[in-house]
């Protein structure tokens, strides 16, 4: 591959809409070619940035009252018109509650953006060690980047006993994917492979050991099963191939195993 090609597949790539053959071919052409690599840095990095700067905007934030109301006019109005008229309102109505839905989906979009980079994550990391960065260890992240990740050394403990089984630790490191570094403890389950990843969130700055105590159970994302739970500042995510219920006994397991460790770490200072 050359550097004219891998160029125009940079976005596609940072998106995840590469197929495997394409993903490969251009994570070899990155792994020798700083170029490249720079360009990729810098094109995730504008992204990223774009994505936080609308999740900060204020005034672009839907407020929920409003879509309330407008969803019981319309329906009030509906209903009080004759049979053509009624179908011309519905449609209507249909249309406005479908872009009402639509922006309110788009401006969740980050927390499905972080959920979707851990699952990245695991599948590039764990599963197929085709990160562009190497890892580094936990003590170096949590001294360059931040101090939470040091909690990660000795939580969840090595080995974890579930309902479906003994978890074993595998790894414990600090990685990047799609320009978001997580804490990555890896785990193995038989002939499945368990990530811990936790990552800075600023959204859950507010977050107490109460919050922390609830495990919340996510969509799938490209067949892996997802569950997570925040901490001061921090999300942590569960991701595995592992099927329902051997997924939730595990998920729940690693959460009550030392839940307590990673409740406590300190907010970073912004």
């Amino acid at each position: 591959m050359q550097c004219k090609d891998a160029r125009e597949l940079l976005d596609s790539f940072v998106a995840e809409e590469l197929l495997v053959e394409a993903n490969h071919e251009l994570l070899r052409h990155l792994s020798g070619c700083a170029d490249c690599q720079a360009d990729l840095e810098e094109r995730a990095r504008i992204r990223s940035g774009l994505k936080q700067a609308f999740a900060r905007a204020g005034d672009l934030q839907i407020r929920p009252e409003f879509v309330d109301r407008l969803a019981a006019e319309l329906r009030t109005t509906a209903l009080t018109r004759t049979r053509g008229w009624q179908t011309g309102w519905l449609m209507a109505a249909a249309s406005i509650v479908l872009v009402a839905a639509a922006s309110v989906y788009f401006l969740r979009r980050p927390a499905a953006d972080i959920a979707a980079s851990a699952a990245g994550d695991h599948q590039n990391c764990a599963v197929k060690f085709a990160l562009s960065e190497r890892p580094i260890s936990l003590e170096e992240a949590a001294t360059r980047f931040d101090s939470a990740y040091s909690r990660l050394r000795t939580a969840p403990p090595d080995q974890v006993q579930t309902g479906a089984g003994t978890l074993h630790v595998a790894d414990r490191h600090s990685c990047v994917f799609q320009n978001r570094r997580f804490g990555h403890v890896v785990f193995l389950l038989d002939q499945h492979l368990v990530s811990v990843l936790m990552t800075r969130d600023d959204s859950a700055r507010d977050s107490t050991s109460s919050d922390a105590q609830q495990l919340s159970w996510l969509p799938p994302v490209k067949g892996l099963s997802m569950a997570s739970f925040t901490t001061p500042g921090h999300v942590v995510y569960i991701v595995s191939d592992l099927p329902d219920p051997a997924f939730r006994q595990v998920a729940e397991s690693l959460v009550q195993s030392r839940v307590a460790a990673l409740i406590t770490i300190p907010i970073p200072n912004p």
